[in-house]
């Protein structure tokens, strides 16, 4: 399969947009219910704390999302290699992270393990359209030169 760098940082972008919603609905959720709660006579309520961690963790994503999004712009072969073999090290370390923090959101786990190993296949197609494009533009001359003073060949 030939991934582009582009499509694997939009599904990126995408996926933690989905993610960024869903911990946005919580916290929004968990808002009105601590809301509703103090209305009442029973006098529970929900923690402070756990509303503000989910709308923290929702602006989190947000600019996980955006930085998705403006690496898209990076033209560098070189570059994209680095971010995309970051990329891969980010979704898999998520996944296995989701499996000892939560088992019980097993979809979690999955799309980000799939994620992860587009990714790994993106960096194997970006290795080799770096090689192709080093293929096509040969050595310069300061290059050569420096190749055949190595190999101890002087030019006349």
């Amino acid at each position: 399969m030939k991934i582009k760098t582009k499509s694997i940082l939009l599904i990126s972008a995408l996926t933690s947009s989905v993610f960024l919603v869903y911990t946005l609905y919580k916290g929004i959720i968990l808002y009105f219910v601590n809301e509703a709660l103090e209305d009442t006579f029973v006098g529970g309520s929900t923690s402070d704390i756990s509303i503000v961690l989910w709308f923290i963790l929702s602006g989190i994503l947000m600019l996980i999302t955006l930085m998705f999004l403006f690496f898209i712009k990076i033209k560098d072969l070189k570059s994209q290699k680095i971010i995309v073999i970051g990329l891969t090290f980010f979704w898999i370390s998520i996944s296995f992270l989701s499996i000892f923090v939560s088992f019980s959101n097993l979809w979690i786990t999955l799309i980000t393990l799939i994620i992860g190993f587009i990714s790994l296949l993106a960096i194997r197609n970006l290795k080799k359209e770096i090689i192709t494009e080093l293929n096509k533009k040969g050595l310069t001359d300061k290059e050569i030169y420096l190749l055949q003073k190595l190999a101890g060949i002087s030019k006349k």
